[in-house]
């Protein structure tokens, strides 16, 4: 695993009315999140985030399995593209997160897709941490050496 350089907890909310199995919803804009390099995300489910920084209910982990999510890049290519949320939640993989070959992120155009209403409820929150760097950070990032 490579260290975090920063992070940042976005939300995504389903809405008052739960979308179709099929729906996408896209990512909105946060501004600290432009013109950032992706490195990761970390997903969260009710079982180690209850509610979100909104005070809405994240969803359970049964609902993590009814998700997949799209990461577009600055070229509008889907890098990462219908990536499980469970296999982003590092409740369920032994505590590790996932790292991805860093990318320029295009957070507007990333999405995520419902493929089963199983498990969620309106009003319910997908929750990720982005892990990513600025061109700021560059500088300071050491390479890591393998042997």
């Amino acid at each position: 695993m490579k260290p975090i350089i920063r992070s940042y907890l976005i939300e995504i909310n389903l809405g008052a009315t739960l979308p179709g199995a099929g729906s996408q919803i896209f990512i909105q804009d946060y501004p600290t999140l432009r013109n950032i390099f992706f490195c990761g995300a970390i997903a969260y489910s009710s079982t180690t985030l209850v509610t979100s920084p909104n005070g809405r209910s994240a969803i359970t982990s049964t609902g993590e399995q009814s998700i997949t999510a799209t990461f577009v890049d600055v070229f509008n290519q889907e890098i990462v593209h219908n990536y499980p949320l469970r296999d982003l939640d590092p409740y369920f993989t032994a505590g590790f997160y996932r790292d991805f070959q860093p990318f320029q992120l295009q957070l507007t155009k990333s999405y995520i897709t419902i493929n089963s209403t199983t498990g969620l409820s309106a009003n319910q929150s997908v929750l990720f941490n982005v892990l990513y760097y600025t061109n700021k950070d560059v500088a300071n990032i050491q390479p890591s050496r393998r042997k």
